[in-house]
């Protein structure tokens, strides 16, 4: 799964002050999620939070999106 290019809301974390914070997924690493939001920029941490896909309405974790993108889309295709 892709969350790039995707409005997203940090709905849980076990950082406190990430809860809430919402924006466009611009870029992803291995641990963490760049959103853009206002012109602003904030890094948040895949590990302990819980993200909403807008759209979507989506629930997902920042475990399911844990380690680098090529490397979880390839493993589907192994």
């Amino acid at each position: 799964m892709s969350v790039i290019g995707e409005e997203v809301e940090v709905v849980r974390s076990t950082d406190p002050s990430k809860v809430g914070r919402k924006g466009t997924v611009v870029l992803e690493t291995a641990k963490t999620l760049l959103l853009v939001s206002g012109g602003r920029k904030v890094r948040v941490e895949k590990s302990g939070i819980l993200l909403r896909v807008s759209g979507s309405g989506k629930g997902v974790s920042g475990e399911e999106l844990s380690g680098r993108l090529e490397d979880r889309l390839g493993a589907r295709s192994r």
